[in-house]
C-alpha cells in the first residue's frame, strides 16, 4: 500500500500584514522517493515562480526548514522512550535489582550511562539495574534520583533521556540519644510547671517520635507531650526530702501501642536530677520546733533563760537553759554565718552580745532585782532579709548563802510485788505509812524554801511529786532499784542531792510461792489435823447413840398403841368368821 501525504500552497493575504503559511486546498500525490524536505523546497520554488512574490515566500522557507529540524530531532527522540513517571525502589534493595526499562525503535541503538549518582546503576543491555544497595540516609536528604541515559545509533542526531529514581524510606534505623546519661541541676520548690529542659532523640527514618517516662521515676516530672520531650515540674521538689532522682526517659520511631508487623524501634537514656538548696529559709535557733505552714517549714524557739546575783558582776559567758544561744541556717545545705545582736531591752547596757558566737556576757552588775528580757536577732551575714528574733529572760535575784540539803544522803524505802503505777513508794516494812523526802534552806528561818522542786534522775521506775512523796511509774520487776533524788531551787538554780535504795517485798500475810514449810508450821498443821479427827469421832459417836435411843422409844410407843385394842377386842361378843379373818387382818396391820 502507498503511503500519502500533503503538498501544501501558500496564497498571499491583505498586504500590510504578515504573510502566514496555511494550508488552503490539499491533493493527496504519491510519496517521492526524496526526502520530504526536498518536496517542501520544490514546492516553494514554484510557488514563487508562479506569484512571483519572492519576498512572501521567504517565510515559507523558514517554516520548511524548522519542519525539517523539528522532524529530524522526533526522528532521534522516538529512536528511545524511558517511563516519564518517577521508578519507586526500597532503599536497601539488594544488587541486580531491576529499576526499568529503556524502550528502543530501532536496532543498532547504543545506549550510555551518562549520570550515574553514586555509581549505583548499571545498564544491561536496555535494562537499568541496581549496581548495589540504596540507603536513603545516605542520599544526603534527596530521596530520588537522575539517572541520565544516551541513546545514539548512526545517521541520528545522539538524545540524552532523563530517567528520575526515586527511593523509598523504610524503617530501618533506631532513635538515638546524644547521651547515654544527662545531668540536670534545678533549684528546689520551682513553680509546678517549670521546665527543667529539653532533651531529644533523633532518627534517620523518622520526624516524629514518642516519648514516655518511667512511671517508678516520674513522680516529680511530667512530659509536655508525648511528641516533645520537654520535662515540667507536676510536684514541688524540696531539697531536705530528696536532694537527687534518676529519671528514665524511653523514645520509640513507632505510635504507642505500636501495630502488629510493624517495624519499631525504641531507645533509652538515664536523666540525673539534681537539686540544689535555694536560700528560702532563716536562721533557726536551737533548739526548736518544726512545724509545716503550706508548703513553708519553721522551726519556733521557746526562748533561752538565765540567772545573775543582784549587784553582782559575773564574769564569763552566762549559762543559759537549755543551752547557750545558738542559731543555725534552715536551708540543710548552705550553711550561711549567721551573727548575733541585741535589739531590745539592754537599755541600761548591762549586758553585751559577741556578735560571731552569739554568747551573752555582763558589762556591769545589775542594780534592780527581777527578770530583764532581752530580744535577740540572729541574720545571715550575706543576707541581712534572712534573720530569726527570740527572746533571753534573765533573772536578778538575791544572792544564796546555802544551797538546799536534804535531811538525810541516804534513803531506803519499799514497795510490795503487787504494787503498780501511782502507788506510793513505803517508808517501811510493816506500815503502810508512805515515805517523803525534805530538803531545807537554811536561808530561810523555818528551813522550808518555797521554790524548791524535787526531780529524780537515773530511774525509769518512779516520779516525785512537789511535796516529796514518791510514786511508781509502773511495776517493778526487779527485787530492788536504786536512783538520785535531786533538790532544785527554781529562783537560784542551786541544788542538793540524796540516793535512794528500793527494795520489792510481798505483801504481808501473804505466803510467797517461791517460799518452803518450816518445820514448826508442820507440827502445828498435825495438831490442827489431829484435833479436828478427834472432834469427828466425837460428834459421830453422839450421833449413833441417839440413833439407838430413837429406835427403843419408837418400839415402846407401838406396843402402847395396840394394848387399848386388844381389851376392847375382847369385851365384845363373838363375830362372825369373816369378820373375825377382818379383825386378825387390822390387828396385823396395826
Amino acid at each position: 500500500m502507498k503511503s500519502q501525504t500533503l503538498r501544501l500552497e501558500s496564497t498571499p493575504t491583505h498586504e500590510g500584514t504578515q504573510s502566514v503559511l496555511y494550508v488552503e486546498k490539499y491533493q493527496l500525490v504519491p510519496r517521492s522517493p526524496s526526502p520530504p524536505y526536498f518536496i517542501c523546497v520544490d514546492q516553494i520554488i514554484g510557488d514563487m515562480e508562479q506569484h512571483k512574490y519572492y519576498s512572501k515566500s521567504l517565510n515559507g522557507i523558514l517554516c520548511c526548514l524548522l519542519t525539517i529540524c523539528l522532524h529530524k530531532l522526533t526522528q532521534s527522540q522516538k529512536l528511545c522512550t524511558v517511563p516519564p513517571e518517577p521508578v519507586s525502589v526500597r532503599e536497601n534493595s539488594t544488587v541486580d535489582t531491576f529499576i526499568a526499562t529503556v524502550n528502543t525503535t530501532e536496532s543498532d541503538i547504543t545506549l550510555t550511562l551518562m549520570e550515574n549518582p553514586a555509581e549505583a546503576f548499571e545498564l544491561r543491555g536496555t535494562d537499568l539495574m541496581a549496581k548495589k544497595g540504596l540507603d536513603f540516609e545516605a542520599l544526603l536528604n534527596e530521596d530520588a534520583l537522575t539517572v541520565r541515559i544516551k541513546c545514539n545509533k548512526t545517521g541520528f542526531k545522539a538524545v540524552t533521556l532523563p530517567l528520575i529514581v526515586q527511593i523509598e524510606n523504610i524503617n530501618d534505623n533506631p532513635p538515638t540519644f546524644a547521651k547515654d546519661e544527662y545531668v540536670l541541676e534545678i533549684d528546689e520548690l520551682m513553680p509546678i510547671n517549670s521546665s527543667i529542659g529539653l532533651i531529644e532523640a533523633s532518627d534517620l527514618d523518622s520526624d516524629l517520635l514518642y516519648y514516655t517516662l518511667d512511671p517508678s521515676t516520674s513522680k516529680y516530672f511530667r512530659l509536655q507531650t508525648e511528641n516533645y520531650p520537654k520535662l515540667l515540674v507536676q510536684k514541688i521538689v524540696e531539697y531536705d526530702v530528696i536532694q537527687k532522682m534518676t529519671l528514665i526517659l524511653y523514645v520509640q520511631d513507632t505510635p504507642i501501642p505500636t501495630e502488629p508487623d510493624v517495624p519499631s524501634f525504641t531507645a533509652t537514656t538515664t536523666i540525673t536530677v539534681n537539686v540544689r538548696d535555694i536560700d528560702n529559709r532563716p536562721p533557726w535557733f536551737q533548739p526548736c520546733t518544726k512545724a509545716t505552714v503550706g508548703i513553708a517549714k519553721i522551726c519556733y524557739s521557746s526562748g533561752y533563760k538565765g540567772r545573775v546575783n543582784l549587784t553582782e558582776k559575773q564574769e564569763g559567758p552566762l549559762q543559759l537553759q537549755p543551752g547557750p544561744i545558738y542559731a543555725k541556717d534552715g536551708d540543710k545545705n548552705r550553711n550561711e554565718q549567721i551573727s548575733y545582736k541585741i535589739l531590745k531591752g539592754n537599755e541600761d547596757s548591762v549586758f553585751q552580745m559577741d556578735e560571731n558566737t552569739g554568747n551573752v556576757t555582763m558589762l556591769k552588775a545589775a542594780d534592780i532585782a527581777g527578770p530583764i528580757i532581752l530580744t535577740v536577732m540572729a541574720s545571715q551575714v550575706t543576707n541581712r532579709d534572712q534573720f530569726a528574733i527570740t527572746s533571753v529572760t534573765i533573772e536578778v535575784m538575791k544572792k544564796s548563802r546555802n544551797p538546799p540539803r536534804f535531811e538525810k544522803e541516804r534513803y531506803e524505802a519499799y514497795v510490795y510485788t503487787t504494787s503498780g503505777p501511782d502507788n506510793m513508794v513505803m517508808r517501811d516494812k510493816t506500815s503502810n505509812r508512805p515515805f517523803r523526802v525534805r530538803a531545807r534552806d537554811e536561808d530561810f528561818a523555818t528551813g522550808v524554801n518555797p521554790d524548791i522542786r524535787y526531780e529524780v534522775q537515773y530511774s525509769s521506775y518512779v516520779n516525785v511529786t512537789t511535796d516529796g512523796f514518791v510514786l511508781l511509774k509502773k511495776a517493778v520487776k526487779t527485787d530492788s532499784f536504786a536512783l538520785q533524788l535531786r533538790a532544785v531551787c527554781i529562783s537560784t538554780g542551786e541544788s542538793g542531792t540524796a540516793a535512794l535504795s528500793v527494795q520489792v517485798i510481798p505483801v504481808p500475810g501473804v505466803q510467797s510461792p517461791s517460799e518452803g514449810y518450816r518445820a514448826g508450821d508442820m507440827a502445828l498443821l498435825g495438831f490442827v489435823m489431829a484435833a479436828l479427827l478427834v472432834m469427828c469421832l466425837i460428834v459421830i459417836g453422839f450421833l449413833i447413840s441417839r440413833l439407838r435411843k430413837g429406835t427403843a422409844n419408837a418400839l415402846k410407843l407401838s406396843e402402847v398403841s395396840t394394848f387399848p385394842s386388844q381389851l376392847l377386842l375382847r369385851s365384845m361378843p363373838e363375830a362372825h368368821p369373816s369378820q373375825e379373818k377382818a379383825k386378825r387382818q387390822h390387828a396385823v396391820h396395826q
